[in-house]
């Protein structure tokens, strides 16, 4: 009898608490790599040289400034589909189609 009923939050919350529930931790997470790319380029720099290879240092924060636009893409790729995804399920949650969002959720 004690049926545990559970509520949409993407329907039954104030859009200003939904943003901020969910757009803080995307926020921090990108404030994080952003500084781990800085404190990691940062000790890359004070590489000392090798044997035959002078400015090894130098090379490698060359190499991390190269890998860097590969690495935002990809996060920009993968947080573009999570917005995308989270949209789609919005708009079916919006429609009351359960079935779809049941469907979308389970993979």
């Amino acid at each position: 009898m004690n049926e545990k009923v559970t509520m949409n939050k993407m329907g039954s919350q104030p859009v200003g608490k939904i943003m901020l529930t969910m757009g803080i931790p995307m926020i921090l997470s990108m404030v994080l790599q952003a500084c781990y790319n800085i404190v990691d380029s940062m000790f890359v720099a004070r590489i000392p040289d090798a044997d035959g290879i002078e400015h090894m240092g130098e090379l490698a924060v060359n190499a991390l400034t190269l890998a860097f636009p590969v690495q935002m893409l990809i996060v920009a790729l993968g947080i573009g589909t999570g917005v995308g995804v989270n949209a789609l399920l919005a708009k079916y949650l919006g429609q009351k189609d359960s079935e779809n969002v049941a469907k979308n959720t389970d993979k």
